[in-house]
């Protein structure tokens, strides 16, 4: 029985789509495939307790269902769950109560309207996937700053493809009066990253305080090396943005380098947020001299905290609860014809150093402060001398802060110096240990330290032999001795023509005085007497004298002076 073929096209691309356009692991895709198959098949059989088992090599997809071997007078068998042993036997001859049969599944027996089933399944657990995903990806992405291209344009918000997802830009998060495009890339900031039952929601924005904050991290590099930082900022979309910055080195203007040279650092951020005013003011840890810089371009002449003559709703005990979250509200004056200049057009600017300074203010008029009756500049003179108590009570915590630290480090590197102290006092005791060995060692590496050139040279004396060994062994072996040029074919011939007389006539001489010697050996004779020689032998030895003049090449009566001036001339 064959399973269902996973070699076809349709489920090919299918894959290929999952991986390539929806980011989906082909694993994962497998397995639920598995289940919702196993699945299936438990609903069509009616059996949710069935022991289905989903098999995919690649090539193609089986369903085996396990049955539990039961004996056959067994009272609780279930069709669905168990196989009778002697059912089991015909199927597996050594099958055994407490085994497990499975039998392939026809795809065919389980319909159309289960596989549908399955798809349905599948699709369901895809979505889920997709969703966790879209959210583990982006939910530690907040505020960060991303670039997108615009896919769908409608009245209250623009869907934004952000490369793994789409995200939404609200109109409540626009620029007002900003135009978008479809096609269009725009640079936002993800605000939320929020998960329901309908999917992961990813809302983008470009009229939050934060994506200003982004763009100027992005333009000015002495805050991406963390000498400025910003420290507070407040926007109104469109209209204006206020921000404090701080710097950590004296030598840098934090206000110079957010702006730029020529200004070309604050212009980019003012182009890419379609023309908004920008403020940029030093930050300053008295909160009355940051809401003086707030409220530019209003001159404030006088800031203290606001009591029951300047607002009736500030009772003692409100005031004492503002006092412990350190929020009191604040009072600013300024001259009568320059209250317009501090709230600002439709009360801008005032909701701005609200928003910066984290603090109420009321803004008034000197005349309003005088019908109050209210000294001034004792209120100011008790004002900053709270001021200074907070941030000398601050300077103390930082001071502490750092000490704390100091003392966590020294104790760390306390600790890491005893545990280095007792590593080394274990390894002297390691070594205080073999004393022998390394006694008997020192002789063998004074040998090997004291004489290596004469080593060397013995050890390639002894290599070189067996190398030579080694090539003589192949040399017969090899077919390149059967080849010769012609002009070896010819020395070689000449050569064997040469030297045999002379081979010969040696041989022979050495032969024949061999038996004579062997001969004189065998005879007793006095070593006075001399040889005596045949006829016939002192015949053959003047034939053999009489042949060697003959063979010889040199001819005596050449004069080789002759030819001396010939040799001269060719060098």
């Amino acid at each position: 029985m064959s399973g269902i073929s996973l070699k076809t096209k349709a489920f090919q691309d299918g894959m290929r789509l999952f991986e390539e356009d929806r980011k989906i692991e082909p694993e994962f895709v497998i397995e639920t495939l598995k289940e919702a198959i196993a699945k299936t098949y438990q609903k069509h059989i009616d059996a949710p307790e069935a022991k289905v088992r989903v098999e995919i090599d690649g090539r193609e997809m089986k369903v085996f269902h396990l049955l539990d071997v039961v004996d056959d007078e067994s009272e609780t068998f279930d069709e669905t769950l168990d196989i009778l042993l002697s059912e089991a036997q015909k199927i597996n001859p050594d099958a055994k109560v407490g085994d497990v049969i499975e039998e392939e599944v026809n795809f065919d027996e389980i319909g159309r309207t289960s596989i549908n089933v399955a798809k349905q399944m599948l699709k369901q657990r895809i979505k889920e996937y997709e969703k966790q995903r879209v959210f583990d990806e982006y939910k530690d992405k907040e505020y960060d700053l991303i670039s997108g291209i615009i896919k769908t344009v409608e009245d209250k918000f623009v869907l934004v493809d952000i490369k793994s997802t789409i995200g939404i830009l609200l109109k409540s998060e626009q620029i007002p009066g900003e135009v978008y495009r479809e096609g269009q890339t725009i640079k936002t900031i993800i605000k939320e990253v929020s998960k329901n039952s309908k999917g992961s929601q990813v809302v983008l924005s470009r009229g939050d305080a934060m994506f200003v904050k982004r763009l100027f991290e992005k333009e000015v590099p002495e805050i991406q090396q963390g000498i400025v930082e910003i420290k507070a900022i407040a926007r109104e979309a469109g209209e204006r943005t206020k921000m404090a910055v701080y710097s950590r080195n004296d030598d840098v203007d934090p206000i110079g380098a957010c702006i730029g040279p020529r200004g070309s650092r604050v212009q980019a951020v003012i182009i890419e947020v379609k023309g908004e005013k920008i403020d940029v003011f030093e930050w300053n840890d008295d909160i009355g001299e940051l809401v003086k810089n707030a409220l530019s371009p209003a001159e404030v002449k006088a800031c203290f905290y606001a009591d029951e003559k300047t607002d009736p709703e500030l009772t003692p005990e409100v005031i004492e609860e503002y006092a412990k979250r350190n929020k009191r509200p604040l009072v600013v004056v300024v001259d009568d014809d320059k209250l317009s200049v501090a709230i600002g057009k439709k009360g801008k600017n005032a909701k701005l150093a609200v928003k910066l300074t984290n603090r109420k203010i009321d803004i008034k008029t000197q005349s309003e402060i005088n019908e109050l009756g209210i000294d001034v500049d004792q209120a100011v003179l008790e004002f900053k001398a709270d001021q200074a108590r907070i941030i000398k009570e601050k300077e103390m915590k930082e001071f502490q802060a750092i000490q704390e630290e100091a003392l966590r480090r020294r104790a760390e590197f306390d600790a890491e110096i005893a545990n280095t102290d007792s590593a080394e006092g274990a390894f002297d005791e390691v070594e205080e240990v073999p004393e022998e060995l390394t006694i008997v060692d020192t002789p063998k590496e004074e040998t090997v330290v004291s004489e290596p050139v004469k080593e060397e040279p013995v050890k390639v004396e002894e290599t070189k032999p067996e190398e030579e060994e080694i090539k003589i062994e192949k040399k017969p072996l090899t077919p390149k001795a059967e080849y010769h040029s012609k002009f070896e074919d010819f020395a070689d011939a000449s050569k064997k023509e040469e030297k045999p007389e002379f081979k010969k006539h040696k041989k022979k001489e050495d032969t024949e005085r061999r038996v004579r010697a062997e001969d004189l050996e065998k005879k007793e004779y006095d070593e006075d007497v001399k040889p005596f020689y045949s006829e016939e032998e002192l015949e053959e030895i003047e034939a053999q004298q009489q042949a060697e003049e003959d063979n010889t090449w040199i001819n005596d009566e050449i004069d080789f002076d002759e030819y001396d001036e010939y040799y001269d001339e060719e060098k």
